[in-house]
């Protein structure tokens, strides 16, 4: 058999169900023999997108997503993607072709140093010039994506080493074999300070982040919520892990004044980073910190901390329910955190603004009140997110997520939606996105409609890039200097371009219209573009926050 095939017979091993590719010669054989081991293969526009939609499908399922891309400027467009990825701990495994080995240092066609040149923002990178020994490399791709923190891992295979013709009684074991499947756990000394420090508090709060969501650790931060009766904010992919309509909720982390009443910070699968004020800004300087996180890299980082825990935040929380028995609860300070959150959400949605035009709160209010906990909401753009996270419910973990990640990179929403379709092709999945972030990847609407994949894309279209617009004018406090640079073409129709493309497109400018739109788009069974044109008046809580960082 080739070695491209024994490479399929991994991934297959995986669970990997689809796989994300743009063509071309050299890695079109691995291609074919996943279509015929039953993978679904999704052809893209973009090298980019290839790596957005491997992303995508590793945040909804919780497993590697695959990415395949040609060699040379195939894996630089791939670039970008991985880099977010890396930052979003998203296990990804990448492979991308290469010139003949026998061709190595000869000024081959579209020969690039692909491995070391990504190696910074991924985890491990290697080019197999074995065949015989292909299905290793292709373990160790995944050994690498889905162990400790997740995140991504390069294979940079030369065509005649994946074509090459190897034996057909290699032996392939389960992932169980050759990689831990297990989770990290710390000490028991560290449970019992953990138990010591909750005593003594009065105010605690919960922070949870991306390593709650990856841990499938959910239910746990529920459990521990409700038994002791303690607030819990969320960043990065831990949005919707406890639902937004849980009582203990307190909403998205990044910006959330409220942070600083709380005496105790328990901060669970997420680094101290800008979104958090790295750890100085968004909490009391009097505040004790107890992290944990399974990157002991991060323990401590910006601020120092009362309790560092290197464990994997399902086994934490898990460990800690076990010993909570006898802890007091903090009913008082839990009703008194509600009622100020709730006082803040009501600043927030404000009635309509005297022009007329549809407010982005009134956009996501609207499509709140339509979604289910069974739809996939992927969000894109600045303020677009910002408001999304703010106001459209999640009732279970992946329900509504950030396409952006830590890194910030725009542009993955709609490859982000098409591989969440090809996942789960039973679920609606909306893509909301603003008019900036649509353009990066629009074009993958194309592909949405080539695979018969109706996703439902709704376009916040003010026709700027909102959030460089607002931090600029809350810096500069100058209209004009906001709008150099930041204005875009409010004649674009993206509705129209969707049409062009295959899709279903609708034109919406008023309150209350969308939800028919939706059910038109629902009804129409295609993939679809709705443009919704929204008032640039509005100025979201992360505006505030980064105008700072951004003026």
């Amino acid at each position: 058999m080739e070695a491209s095939e024994l490479a399929a017979k991994v991934i297959v091993n995986e669970g990997v169900r689809s796989v994300f590719a743009l063509p071309s010669g050299e890695i079109l054989p691995l291609c074919e023999h996943l279509r015929d081991e039953g993978v679904n293969v999704i052809f893209a526009r973009h090298e980019q997108a290839v790596g957005n939609m491997a992303e995508g499908y590793a945040r909804v399922t919780r497993n590697a997503g695959v990415a395949i891309v040609p060699t040379g400027p195939g894996l630089a467009s791939l670039m970008p993607a991985l880099a977010q990825a890396y930052y979003s701990g998203s296990p990804i495994v990448a492979i991308s072709g290469h010139s003949k080995f026998e061709n190595l240092d000869r000024n081959a066609f579209e020969e690039i140093e692909g491995a070391r040149w990504v190696e910074r923002y991924v985890k491990w990178s290697k080019m197999p010039i074995f065949p015989e020994r292909l299905h290793e490399y292709v373990q160790e791709a995944f050994r690498h994506a889905l162990s400790g923190k997740f995140g991504p891992a390069l294979l940079e295979i030369p065509k005649d080493v994946l074509n090459a013709e190897v034996e057909n009684d290699v032996e392939l074991a389960p992932p169980e074999r050759y990689r831990y499947t297990g989770r990290i756990v710390c000490e028991s000394r560290f449970f019992d300070r953990a138990i010591e420090m909750l005593n003594s508090a009065e105010k605690p709060v919960i922070v949870a982040g991306s390593g709650v969501y990856w841990s499938g650790a959910e239910e746990e931060l529920r459990m521990l919520a409700e038994r002791l009766s303690i607030p819990v904010a969320v960043n990065g992919m831990a949005f919707g892990t406890i639902p937004t309509t849980h009582p203990l909720y307190a909403g998205p982390a990044p910006g959330n004044v409220l942070l600083r009443e709380a005496d105790l910070v328990m901060v669970i699968g997420t680094r101290l980073d800008d979104f958090l004020g790295f750890g100085v800004g968004l909490f009391s300087d009097e505040a004790r910190i107890i992290q944990v996180d399974i990157d002991w890299s991060q323990i401590g980082k910006n601020r120092y901390v009362d309790l560092g825990v290197v464990s994997d935040a399902k086994a934490f929380l898990s460990g800690l329910l076990e010993r909570v028995d006898g802890i007091k609860r903090f009913d008082h300070w839990a009703k008194e955190f509600g009622e100020m959150a709730k006082g803040m959400m009501e600043m927030l949605v404000r009635p309509a603004s005297e022009n007329g035009m549809l407010k982005p709160q009134e956009m996501m209010l609207e499509l709140s009140s339509l979604i289910t906990r069974d739809d996939i909401v992927v969000l894109d753009g600045g303020e677009t997110t910002a408001w999304g996270l703010l106001l459209l419910k999640a009732e279970r973990a992946g329900n509504v997520f950030n396409s952006q990640g830590e890194l910030g990179h725009l542009g993955a929403g709609v490859p982000m939606g098409i591989a969440a379709k090809s996942a789960f092709p039973e679920k609606r999945v909306f893509v909301v996105t603003g008019d900036g972030s649509f353009l990066f990847n629009g074009v993958e609407i194309e592909t949405a409609v080539r695979h018969e994949l109706p996703i439902i894309v709704i376009v916040a279209n003010d026709s700027a890039w909102g959030m460089v617009c607002h931090t600029r004018y809350l810096s500069t406090g100058s209209k004009e200097r906001a709008c150099f640079g930041t204005l875009l073409n409010e004649n674009a129709r993206y509705d129209k371009f969707a049409e062009s493309l295959g899709a279903y497109g609708e034109l919406v400018e008023k309150k209350g219209e969308l939800t028919e739109a939706i059910r038109r788009a629902v009804e129409s069974g295609m993939p679809a573009v709705i443009d919704v044109r929204i008032s640039r008046e509005e100025m979201s809580p992360l505006a505030y926050m980064l105008s700072g960082v951004e003026g």
